[in-house]
């Protein structure tokens, strides 16, 4: 067995998939949330990431050496209570820090966001180092994240890695993201019901199968520590797609959907964000690329969906 994993958020659009796919490669699992568990085939235990005493008891009861944490609060959902998000997303990854140092665990995957970058980056092709000033608290706490993993990392007091990732692509139903939209299309298609999207229909936002997301991430929590070359998140896309033109893709693959516009607070996230993604960094350092483009994902997903 490779690593000894604790995983918060579990339960969460990621979490579940990282599960499936850490334990088939040889790791053991310890998955943890604050939801009861009715879909995971592991070890399960309660946490929540501001309990740092509950956190500990975990960590030495189940001999952890590595953490992936993906508690957090979204995009859409952190505006409407930013000082929530803060809290949730800043102050727990704060804690997982506190006990990876604590209890000599070295190595954390943490996933940043899109969201960190804003209307002063280059939005129509944004690199790794491109400058960023966030319009969002969900954003925010990741950019603030960002500058601690840097911090940690320089020092050579951890090993955390991470990825922004963009709008990613799963049969799982979304969790209050601004990229909700893509899966929301896919269930709606899956179901024969017409669709109602909030963003605009030529709002292009960069996309990544989930199946894509998860072995770019365990690739690069299992390469060598000389293989990395930035202490900071690394960017990452598949494809980039737009309500119109995800409509045209899944009309291509053989299903009837209707689709109605209704624009809200939403769309002004996605004006923030970038329209395509630079990762050629991420691709040569772990010799990567994904394996599904847009055809590709909404055939995979939308039958993963029940109809």
């Amino acid at each position: 067995m490779k690593n000894r994993i604790l995983i918060t958020g579990a339960l969460g659009q990621l979490g579940e998939f990282f599960v499936k796919s850490l334990i088939d490669n040889n790791n053991y699992v310890l998955a943890t949330d604050i939801k009861d568990n009715k879909i995971l085939n592991c070890d399960f235990e309660y946490f929540d990431i501001l309990d740092k005493k509950r956190g500990n008891f975990l960590i030495n009861k189940y001999k952890i050496n590595q953490i992936y944490n993906f508690a957090a609060i979204l995009s859409a959902k952190g505006e409407q209570n930013p000082l929530s998000t803060w809290k949730i997303n800043n102050t727990g990854f704060t804690n997982i820090v506190e006990l990876c140092l604590k209890n000599n665990i070295n190595r954390i995957f943490w996933p940043s966001s899109i969201a960190v970058f804003g209307r002063n980056s280059n939005l129509k092709l944004v690199n790794n180092d491109e400058p960023m000033l966030p319009e969002t608290m969900y954003g925010v706490s990741k950019l603030a994240c960002e500058k601690s993993m840097f911090y940690f990392n320089n020092k050579n007091l951890l090993d955390i890695r991470s990825i922004r990732f963009p709008g990613i692509v799963s049969n799982s139903k979304p969790g209050g993201g601004t990229t909700d939209y893509i899966v929301e299309m896919l269930y709606s298609a899956r179901q024969k019901k017409d669709y109602i999207c909030f963003l605009k229909e030529n709002t292009t936002l960069p996309m990544i199968h989930i199946n894509d997301a998860v072995d770019a991430s365990i690739k690069l929590m299992e390469s060598e520590k000389s293989k990395i070359s930035l202490n900071h998140p690394y960017n990452v896309t598949s494809f980039e797609t737009s309500p119109s033109n995800w409509l045209r893709t899944i009309q291509s693959i053989g299903y009837d959907l209707n689709v109605n516009y209704k624009v809200d607070f939403r769309q002004n996230i996605a004006d923030s964000w970038p329209k395509k993604i630079d990762d050629l960094v991420l691709r040569n350092d772990i010799k990567w690329i994904p394996k599904f483009n847009d055809f590709d994902t909404a055939k995979n997903i939308i039958q993963l969906i029940q109809p």
